[in-house]
């Protein structure tokens, strides 16, 4: 990208071209005052409050982009006075409720109000009352709204639903007289939000959301479960991480007293940095579930100890932190226990020979992802395993001009067809199994045939073959035709002869040509060919493409292989891999610990079954805080090591007290924080000097990156990928839309719930319907009884089971054979 340099009130800022003025200004530290504008997205140009001047005339900040040698104003008096005219309309009949309105004393309106210098009132309208309404989480009080569309641009941008937009509304307008005496842009602005409401859009059904609340300016929209219950200034704001899933989102914990009397604490809503940040509806909903009336129970404790004495493995589950990890390290060098973590062992296994082949953790981020032209997604549910991927891969689809996304899945995901333009969505369907072949047939179109290692080289030649195929291609001709009138009539020359115009013409003919195929493609489904042909294509035309990889990998098949395969594509291409990462810190215990493969003797459950449980359910020996209450730091997808703050206080006992009572001297968990291993990537750095936020830019400054280099192989060789028969299954593993825990099924606030996930066509083929008791049973002979629901997102017979629940009868694989009866 060009660089270019541009003055803003006379300062020189370096920049690239064709970025928005508004962005520039905010990068740098100059403030152009916005309303309606939400960075990476789309401009709607609804407020005009970013007007400055540039070469003397008025352009829009967030919508002008810049070019060397650019000169801008921000402020004119003339500027100066519009942008007062602008509040003062949206001031005009706004609702006096300040007092009680849950954005008073954060809202932009008031902020803006006072900056521009409202302080009276030169224009009057009618008063009039508009319904309230709600969708999904959200309650939304027209009365407040100025009709921004940062809402309607959030979910359609970033979130990629478009379940709202602005609806024509037949309120009371200005008198015509306003109109010569009001400056053009706020008469502009008044009149478009006296039009107009939001609403509905018809296109899905919102559910377990929020979003749209969390980006508006005043207090039109809310969610529900807030609002009324507390002004801003009342909540302690706790910086913070989220500890569903191994995207670790910034967040916000807004806390205060219970109730009127005690010591409990309880959160009030999380919030997050809308500008930069966005959410998952576990994220922004299941924050409720805590342990804090838990005192310490010195009968339990003594107890546990002794079983800790007796035991021989610690068996775990992969939502710790990375000093709990440290510290059952630490236990199993000093004291030989065993540690077993079955939700990690998989993708600890498949990232050591991932890093080995490609000397990195996965290059890209989700940052590259926003910057890319081509999203590959290959190995998962995007939308369900970890849905703030899904955000920034459709704010790359909308923001960048001719962006494609290429999903290959073994099930139809129906959000992804919300990202993209049909033109530009590759979709493809796989069998179960067949995995290893398509990250080989990945690997032959990624890797350039002049730096393949000899092993891939011969395997894809093996493979490869030639087909002769009719295709259907648009040819383009000019043809010469009489030029008509806006009536139809034949337009005459000064002459009188018809006048005669050039126009072009588009057929489509038919052709056979001869195309490179793959027994691979056969092998993986028969109708991938013109998909493949379709991604050979993007790729030579993408810019900084991105391989986004999913769960189903780290357990599948040859799964060493794959991590093989996949590791040449990163070392050997210009495409760039994202590993997600299938638990909370999944990564951090992988780099952190030596996992076992079995258990030995007594073990030990934190979190997970055992012959003596610890953690945080009440079933358990000895009860333990979630994850939210604790001081600790993870590594998220982006190999940034990121703080957790405790959410509500804790005061029962934490596994540092158990490693204490055994045979480590450490204080408190967080000592352990600078004692993470270097050579791992990891830095001394105390948790106390970890950051959180963003700059002005929107980089990252949250804790820090991983900085390691990882040993690589020399000579890779890949194994010898067979095409073996495969076999049948109807139901796949994964968690339900907004569930990755038992901790997020507790929640209040999250209405979606787990059970047998089948699409609408197939409930109706089974004659079932939301809430049916039904009863699974497994070739194993267990059996698991549990309820129907009808997933909108899914299509086709394929069912889907959440393991947040029932992981004792799924195992490890993501693929089952089961049979289902009505109960």
């Amino acid at each position: 990208m060009n660089q270019v340099k541009i003055k803003i009130d006379g300062y020189e800022i370096e920049c690239n071209e064709g970025e928005s003025i508004l962005n520039v200004a905010r990068a740098n530290g100059v403030f152009i005052p916005a309303i309606c504008y939400l960075t990476s997205c789309s401009p709607t140009l609804a407020c005009k409050m970013c007007m400055v001047e540039v070469g003397g005339k008025r352009v829009y900040a967030c919508n002008a982009k810049v070019k060397d040698g650019l000169e801008v104003i921000v402020n004119t008096p003339e500027i100066e006075q519009e942008r007062k005219a602008i509040m003062q309309a949206y001031d005009v009949n706004h609702p006096l409720q300040c007092g009680v309105c849950d954005k008073s004393g954060e809202c932009e309106l008031q902020n803006y109000t006072h900056y521009v210098g409202v302080n009276s009132q030169e224009y009057a309208l009618k008063d009039e009352y508009k319904a309230f309404d709600s969708w999904g989480k959200t309650v939304y009080d027209p009365n407040l709204c100025i009709v921004c569309e940062r809402c309607v641009t959030l979910c359609k941008d970033k979130i990629g639903k478009s379940h709202i937009k602005a609806l024509k509304h037949d309120g009371n307008m200005p008198s015509k007289e306003y109109k010569d005496m009001m400056p053009k842009d706020a008469y502009s602005v008044w009149t478009k939000f006296k039009k107009s409401l939001i609403g509905l859009s018809g296109e899905g059904d919102c559910g377990d959301c929020g979003e749209c609340a969390s980006v508006c300016p005043v207090g039109a929209l809310s969610i529900g479960h807030f609002q009324y219950r507390s002004n801003a200034w009342e909540l302690h704001k706790i910086s913070s991480s989220c500890v569903h899933c191994a995207n670790g989102c910034p967040i916000e914990y807004e806390v205060k007293q219970a109730g009127i009397g005690g010591f409990q604490k309880q959160v009030y809503r999380v919030t997050s940095d809308w500008n930069f940040a966005t959410l998952c509806p576990a994220g922004r909903l299941a924050f409720d579930v805590n342990n804090q009336e838990i005192q310490k129970d010195e009968n339990a404790f003594r107890a546990t100890i002794a079983a800790f004495k007796e035991a021989h493995t610690i068996a775990f589950r992969g939502n710790i932190s990375n000093e709990e990890a440290l510290i059952l390290q630490y236990l199993k060098e000093k004291m030989g226990y065993k540690l077993l973590c079955d939700e990690v062992k998989d993708f600890s296994s498949f990232l050591k020979v991932f890093s080995s082949t490609s000397g990195n953790l996965g290059e890209a981020t989700q940052k590259d992802i926003v910057d890319s032209t081509l999203v590959i997604c290959f190995g998962g549910a995007m939308s369900y395993d970890m849905p703030v991927v899904t955000h920034f891969i459709n704010n790359a689809m909308k923001q960048n001009k001719g962006a494609t996304l290429a999903y290959f899945h073994t099930m139809e995901d129906c959000v992804a067809n919300n990202f993209v333009k049909p033109a530009n969505l590759i979709k493809g369907i796989y069998k179960p199994d067949s995995e290893e072949a398509f990250a080989l047939l990945l690997a032959s179109i990624c890797i350039p045939e002049d730096k393949r290692v000899e092993s891939l080289k011969k395997q894809i030649e093996n493979y490869q073959t030639t087909i002769e195929k009719e295709v259907e291609k648009e040819v383009k001709t000019k043809v010469k035709i009489p030029e008509l009138d806006e009536n139809g009539n034949v337009v005459l020359d000064e002459e009188g002869k018809e006048k005669i115009i050039e126009k072009e013409e588009t057929n489509k003919v038919k052709e056979t040509i001869t195309i490179s195929s793959s027994q691979l493609i056969d092998y993986c489904s028969k109708d991938l060919l013109e998909t493949i042909e379709s991604l050979k294509q993007s790729l030579n035309d993408a810019k900084s493409p991105i391989l986004v990889i999913g769960f189903d990998l780290y357990n599948a098949p040859n799964a060493t292989n794959i991590a093989r395969i996949l590791g040449m594509i990163e070392r050997y291409s210009e495409v760039k891999i994202l590993l997600l990462a299938p638990t909370t810190n999944a990564l951090g215990i992988s780099l952190i610990c030596e996992l076992d493969e079995e258990k030995k003797g007594y073990c030990i459950g934190y979190n997970t079954k055992g012959d003596y449980r610890i953690g945080s359910d009440s079933e358990n020996m000895l009860i333990m805080p979630y994850l939210n209450e604790q001081e600790g730091t993870l590594v998220n997808i982006d190999k940034r090591v990121i703080p957790i703050s405790p959410a509500t206080p804790y005061y029962g006992y934490e596994l540092n007290d158990i490693a204490k009572e055994l045979c480590l001297d450490y204080e408190n968990t967080i000592d352990y924080t600078p004692l993470l291993p270097l050579e791992k990537g990891f830095k001394s750095v105390e948790y106390d000097d970890l950051e959180y936020g963003f700059a002005n830019d929107g980089t990252e400054i949250r804790g820090y990156l991983l900085n390691a280099d990882y040993p690589m192989e020399e000579n890779v060789e890949i194994q010898l990928v067979e095409l073996k028969p495969l076999q049948e299954y109807n139901l796949y593993i994964r968690n339900p839309m907004a569930h990755f825990s038992k901790q997020t099924l507790k929640s209040q606030y999250i209405d979606s719930k787990n059970g047998l996930q089948i699409s609408s066509s197939l409930a109706q083929k089974l004659q079932l319907n939301t809430n049916d008791g039904v009863e699974i049973s497994f070739d194993d002979e267990k059996v698991l009884q549990t309820q129907v629901i009808i997933d909108l997102g899914m299509e086709g017979d394929f069912m889907a089971l959440g393991d947040c629940e029932f992981e004792e009868f799924v195992g490890s694989s993501r693929y089952l054979k089961a049979s289902i009866k009505v109960v």
